[in-house]
């Protein structure tokens, strides 16, 4: 029996995992699937005082208070800036990091800088700080910025049910988690077993394809791909069990 913790994007909640946390535990499994403060069921918490700490504490307790070690720990999108934080803290209590399609964060990265320079070759200072500022103003007054529901993460429109499944769920996400650098002085990840799984089926370029480009080349990590869209736990959640279980063994 593994023990598995899922951690949310941006915009989303704990919710988004319940057909890849259904999979796992009818294998047996132990799945915890937290929401971060300020969204989902927590969303009436929302507040310019939740920034990239607050959401890294809000695992970590998960870790504490259920007295977890062992564990498989996945971040999706904006999600790996939380468990890059997290392993640089607890890394005596994890066995495994899985990144799918997110952020891999250096000392002082948010995720507002690392989607520049991961999607303008570089990113120059100014462009970096024309996406923070784009952030703080597109906040409400609460601090969230609504989600792109334009683009909706590339969810295709059919099956109906499952891209208003997500429409309804998704909420503004606290800007000060996207603009604030995560402070990392155990080197994050380094150093832990690693998994990176690239979702290739994308509208256009994304930062986690850039990502990515270095990471496949590295033999600390594994990595794997899937032929599906953004939210892959909702489009493909039997693929990603599949892939989460690998990283167990």
């Amino acid at each position: 029996m593994a023990t598995f913790v899922l951690v949310h994007g941006a915009w989303h909640g704990g919710w988004c995992w319940r057909d890849v946390a259904d999979d796992l535990r009818r294998d047996g499994h132990r799945v915890f699937t937290p929401t971060m403060s300020g969204l989902g069921e927590r969303s009436h918490q929302l507040s310019h005082d939740i920034d990239i700490d607050t959401h890294i504490a809000d695992i970590l307790n998960v870790f504490e208070w259920k007295e977890l070690s062992d564990v498989v720990l996945v971040g999706h999108s904006y999600g790996g800036m939380v468990i890059t934080g997290v392993a640089d803290r607890a890394r005596d209590r994890i066995g495994h990091l899985v990144y799918l399609d997110a952020f891999v964060p250096q000392d002082g990265d948010s995720s507002a800088t690392m989607t520049v320079r991961l999607t303008q070759a570089g990113g120059d200072d100014d462009a970096v700080e024309a996406e923070i500022a784009r952030r703080r103003a597109a906040a409400n007054a609460n601090g969230g910025v609504p989600p792109d529901t334009a683009r909706m993460f590339d969810l295709p429109r059919e099956p109906a049910d499952r891209f208003d499944w997500v429409a309804r769920r998704v909420v503004p996400h606290p800007v000060n988690t996207q603009i604030t650098p995560v402070r990392l002085t155990n080197g994050g990840g380094d150093g832990l077993a690693r998994t990176y799984i690239l979702c290739t089926d994308a509208s256009g370029p994304t930062p986690f394809m850039t990502q990515a480009k270095t990471i496949r080349s590295d033999d600390s990590w594994i990595y794997r791909e899937l032929d599906t869209t953004h939210d892959a736990m909702v489009t493909e959640p039997g693929a990603v069990a599949d892939l989460l279980l690998e990283a167990a063994v």
